[in-house]
């Protein structure tokens, strides 16, 4: 195993970064340039929720075969297809005539976020080193705070000097050149990834991994909403769009420090369960949403500024716990795990944005703290479920079978380690 050190590490780290943030990047500034959208295609609050919804909906339906893909074609070659489809799907957007068209954009977008997590998960777990691991997710999870901290500064600096179309030509640029970056590495050997590279996995228990993909899911409605609405909102709260944009811009850079520094944590406190973290800071996030509904511009600040570094810096977490017990066939299981992600990311701006034509910003960010407490008791649930099914196996497997996410049942492309046997942290 390389060390996260060794050449190659950082390359590969950095590039899975880069195609995480493009993959999210279309609905992200969709979501911080809807002043400026719905005001051009004249369309109101729920089709905006909807257009951000059909890019995580279709990455939710499609993930499991593409991460069953990409364990097959290799990480490479799915962080190459992956930066194509955000391509096509930014410039999409970006000269979308219509409501229409901006849909069919955002759906080859589903494709590539599809296609980013995976790619960016497996390419991870053969680069870098266990003791690193935290890390290396923390940094990779600087995705979606990163296309938001580009989502809030495309305002004020591109949207309202040159137009908000031109915002997603700078996307564009981007994901071209990742997409030849990955192609054509210059100056780097080719490196084989292999399943032996990898230490045995200890698999997760199938019954732990559904609670967790709920859990997940759960928490992606909440905080995904919160993404896609928080310039609108603050707009409606009394905060200037100039304003809200570097807002949204400083609460996603925040965001984005915190989940770096959790993950190095959990490197260091490797017996630590990331799962109670989550729930610890998904409780946390509650009193964020509950500050957003208020209506007064302060308290906005720092509701915003809660619910993100709280109720929205676990995603690194969960995908580092995954991954760790699934080295092998790390691209199907996070597969698995981001079928709850998407579908969750997509239900929650569709949901909120109804629930804004119906009612009110307020009654929706009461709803995102209602959800955001679910996700937080669901992973503590998955968590007992993982250790139950664990003890148990350790008790015995003839008498306490505990089916496990090993290598095998994700389908990797080259047959892995036999799932170890131990108690969870």
């Amino acid at each position: 195993m390389r060390s996260a050190q060794a050449p190659g590490a950082g390359g590969t780290l950095l590039r899975a970064v880069t195609v995480t943030t493009l993959g999210v990047l279309p609905a992200f500034l969709v979501g911080a340039l809807a002043v400026q959208i719905r005001a051009d295609l004249d369309i109101g609050p729920a089709r905006i929720g909807l257009a951000a919804a059909t890019l995580f909906a279709v990455s939710g339906i499609t993930a499991r075969r593409l991460g069953r893909l990409v364990q097959r074609i290799g990480a490479a070659k799915g962080m190459t297809a992956s930066a194509v489809l955000a391509a096509i799907a930014l410039g999409g957007v970006g000269l979308a005539p219509s409501y229409g068209i901006l849909i069919a954009a955002l759906v080859v977008g589903g494709l590539a976020n599809g296609l980013a997590q995976p790619s960016a998960n497996l390419g991870i777990s053969r680069a870098v080193s266990p003791g690193r691991l935290g890390l290396a997710f923390g940094i990779k999870q600087c995705s979606i705070p990163a296309a938001g901290l580009i989502g809030g500064l495309a305002v004020p600096w591109i949207a309202l000097v040159l137009g908000w179309r031109y915002a997603f030509a700078l996307g564009v640029v981007l994901a071209v050149g990742l997409a030849l970056r990955t192609a054509f590495p210059a100056g780097e050997a080719p490196r084989p990834e292999t399943e032996s590279a990898a230490p045995a996995d200890r698999g997760t228990p199938r019954r732990g991994l559904v609670l967790l993909s709920i859990g997940a899911a759960l928490a992606a409605a909440a905080a995904t909403a919160m993404g896609v609405f928080l310039v609108d909102s603050a707009v409606e709260s009394g905060v200037s769009p100039s304003a809200a944009g570097y807002l949204f811009a400083g609460t996603a850079l925040l965001g984005l420090l915190i989940r770096i520094a959790l993950g190095a944590a959990m490197d260091r406190f490797p017996q630590r369960s990331p799962y109670i973290l989550i729930a610890n800071l998904l409780t946390a996030g509650v009193v964020g949403y509950v500050l957003l509904s208020t209506g007064s511009s302060l308290a906005f600040l720092a509701g915003a500024v809660l619910a993100y570094s709280a109720g929205w810096t676990w995603p690194g977490l969960v995908h580092f716990a995954v991954v760790r017990d699934n080295r092998q066939g790390a691209a199907a299981a996070t597969g698995v795990l981001q079928t709850g992600l998407s579908l969750g990311a997509a239900a929650g701006p569709l949901l909120f944005g109804l629930l804004v034509t119906a009612t009110s910003y307020r009654t929706a960010w009461l709803a995102a703290a209602v959800v955001s407490l679910a996700a937080a008791v669901t992973f503590r649930l998955g968590r007992r479920t993982i250790r139950a099914a664990r003890a148990a196996s350790a008790a015995g497997p003839e008498e306490h079978p505990a089916p496990t996410m090993s290598p095998r049942q994700v389908r990797p492309s080259r047959p892995g380690g036999t799932p170890m046997k131990g108690t969870s942290r």
